[in-house]
């Protein structure tokens, strides 16, 4: 049957304001004798997070406002869609870089004929230089702010929502949960305000107050707005209810389901990364859309979401896809429309098992040459071409701080044209490369207790950073005082402000807790305010057992299993990398020094060990680690009892299911010193697999 083109109003903006960034993927058709016509779709894509904000940003014609954010990190603009859909703005929710005004925005502000930007946050958020900017333009800016996420979410209502019935609260650290609810609060002008887990904050209770609302929505489940929350509000005298799932997409299906939402349209983001969602939320509450978050790949969908899908894909008259194919792939865009093959299976019920990733994992490698520019060459040989695939992150450690001095130089006599050259190499092969400083003890202590050396300590590495072109800088402080945790925090925000102009990374390394009250000598680490002013926080999930401990596995599944799951409520998943160890340990007793003793080894060792004692190698597991650690027991020359822990492709493959089942980053091995030409051919290929 012959089809012919009808253009609508809304499809006339959309191609009036396209830029090659978003582009109109199929269009809106009726048949020959005038039929009901066919949905079309339209997917909003920049190059990057800014892009696609200003491509979704062409769907309004014109806006007397605009709402702009920081795209790097997400807390003050989780509220902003509400701000953006209010009768106040009524136009678009832009994103720009935390110190300069991202190019394009200033021109997508006057194409919108804008006069009034709000800007949410601080000046840590967004800096009075981007403001300077604006108001450069002939703007008038107005800045909403708090003296945390909590407080400026509380300001975003007030400015938002002047009386209401009913508040929508979510968590401050999950994003995806304030994201799902985000269009149904900015469609129905419903307060989207933050809270803590376990307790409510006392600006967002204000706000609470302020608004005049009788009932509170809590979105997601206990894990990350605890009973302690609710009954807060109960005692308050608030009706409270609760839209929560297993997960952020189960979530996300239930707000599907229990909200009144315009089905006639769905809205596809990525769950797993917060920009696309939040610029587009303010466009599905334009329409009274839903979000629906996509999870990695097709096979992932859970069976609510499936459902959702399957009762209205054929019904709906658009497909909006929010970011490129990095964030939604062609595969999913192709599945969610009515044209997709039928839908597979319901994925297997939470807790059974992580389902393969179709997104690709950061796999941060520590490349430990000890300042031997021939031992760095070495082991790069052992990774396959191209290295891409199976290394994004060379962490080198030729850093060292000379507590003494109160400097940081390069280790063991390593020149600068060396650092040069290995920063070089790892580069030309593709790869980022971050060198890592490490320290601890009271060394470190008294370094961060001094402001004036913290001072100097920044200066320093960041001009030696800089010196020898390395894309970033990760700091490995451990065993420090408890009274360092401040001190420890505002050094990685003073790196931060100097290395994210510079488009380098800032990451931190950090020990391993499995609750909130267990492993206390750790708590000089803030997971939640260090993953605010780091781009990744990697979790040394390894060393349950350690050299003088008594034998057992360094990284036992169910243990490693609790520090990601309770790290993960406490720092983003995208952010968090889980450490992954490549070496075993053998130990025995040692009756001089009355204790355990121990000796590291790497699997090739490990076997070779086993081999040549004729020891039978076994598999610890658990009911919840069918697969198990590899260990062995044997009797040395000097007639000591030993007993080894390492780890195989087997368990390796176990603990990076683990990346899949918690939504994490990726992952960061200790270390490359540890591979061989022996234990390559059985590691690299499974990181390929697994990360990408």
């Amino acid at each position: 049957m012959k089809k012919r083109f009808t253009v609508t109003i809304c499809l006339a903006l959309i191609f009036l304001f396209m830029t090659p960034a978003a582009a109109l993927t199929a269009d809106a058709t009726t048949d020959g004798a005038g039929g009901a016509a066919e949905p079309y779709f339209v997917r909003y894509a920049g190059e990057t997070r800014y892009g696609t904000a200003l491509a979704i940003a062409r769907d309004w014609p014109a806006a007397a406002a605009v709402v702009l954010a920081r795209g790097d990190d997400f807390p003050d603009a989780l509220a902003g869609a509400v701000l953006a859909n209010s009768p106040a703005v009524q136009g678009p929710l832009l994103l720009t870089e935390s110190t300069r005004l991202t190019p394009g925005v200033i021109e997508e502000i006057q194409r919108l004929g804008a006069m009034t930007v709000f800007l949410l946050g601080g000046e840590g958020a967004v800096s009075e230089n981007v403001a300077a900017a604006l108001q450069n333009e002939g703007l008038t800016v107005r800045r909403l702010a708090g003296e945390n996420r909590f407080a400026t979410a509380a300001a975003i209502a007030r400015e938002s929502v002047e009386f209401t019935d009913r508040v929508c609260l979510a968590s401050g650290y999950s994003i995806a949960d304030a994201l799902s609810i985000s269009p149904f609060a900015a469609a129905r002008g419903v307060p989207l305000l933050l809270t803590e887990t376990e307790r409510l904050p006392a600006a967002t209770l204000e706000a609470i107050v302020a608004s005049g609302a009788a009932q509170v929505t809590l979105i997601g489940g206990e894990g990350v707005i605890a009973p302690s929350v609710a009954a807060e509000l109960t005692a308050a005298g608030y009706f409270v209810d609760r839209i929560a799932g297993a997960d952020r997409y189960l979530t996300n299906a239930a707000v599907l389901e229990q909200l009144d939402f315009d089905h006639s349209a769905i809205v596809a983001a990525t769950g797993a990364v917060f920009p696309d969602a939040l610029a587009g939320s303010v466009l599905a509450a334009k329409r009274f859309n839903p979000i629906l978050l996509t999870p990695a790949d097709v096979s992932r969908f859970n069976a609510p979401a499936l459902a959702y899908l399957n009762a209205r894909r054929d019904s709906a008259t658009a497909f909006y896809t929010l970011g490129g194919a990095g964030a939604v792939s062609a595969a999913m865009e192709s599945f969610i429309r009515p044209t997709a093959a039928p839908a597979p299976p319901p994925a297997a019920d939470p807790g059974t098992g992580p389902e393969p990733s179709g997104r690709r994992r950061v796999s941060l490698q520590f490349w430990d040459g000890y300042s031997n520019p021939d031992a760095y060459q070495r082991l790069l040989g052992f990774v396959p071409e191209p290295l891409t695939d199976y290394v994004d992150i060379l962490s080198p450690g030729f850093f060292a701080y000379n507590g003494s001095a109160g400097a940081v130089t390069l280790r063991d006599g390593l020149s600068v044209a060396a650092a040069r050259n290995i920063v070089a190499l790892g580069q030309s092969r593709g790869a980022r490369v971050v060198p890592f400083v490490r320290g601890d003890g009271s060394q470190i202590d008294a370094l961060l207790k001094d402001p004036t050396r913290r001072a100097a300590l920044v200066s320093d590495l960041t001009a030696l950073t800089d010196e020898i072109g390395a894309d970033g800088l990760m700091i490995d402080f451990e065993a420090l005082a408890d009274s360092t945790e401040a001190a420890l925090t505002d050094l990685m925000r003073s790196f931060y402000a100097e290395l994210q102009p510079r488009g380098k990374l800032t990451m931190i390394a950090v020990a391993s807790r499995t609750s909130a009250t267990t492993e206390t000598w750790n708590s000089e680490f803030n997971y939640r305010d260090l993953s605010e002013c780091n781009d990744y926080v990697v979790v040394m999930a390894y060393d349950k057992h350690y050299t003088t401990s008594a034998p057992g596995p360094i990284a036992p599944l169910d243990w490693v299993r609790q520090v990601v799951s309770y790290i993960s409520t406490q720092t983003p998943p995208e952010k968090l990398i889980m450490g992954v160890p490549y070496y075993g340990r053998d130990w025995w007793w040692s009756r001089s020094s009355n204790s355990w003793l121990s000796v590291a080894f790497g699997w090739t060792i490990a076997n070779q060990t086993a081999a040549e004692n004729g020891a039978e190698i076994t598999r610890e597991t658990t009911a919840t680690d069918p697969v198990g650690i590899p260990t062995f027991k044997y009797v040395d020359k000097d007639g000591d009892n030993r007993t080894a822990y390492f780890d195989d492709a087997a368990s390796w493959g176990a603990k990076l299911d683990l990346v899949d089942e918690f939504d994490l980053a990726g992952i960061g091995g200790w270390s490359m010193g540890w591979i061989n030409e022996i234990s390559a051919p059985e590691l690299w290929p499974l990181l390929n697999r697994r990360l990408r």
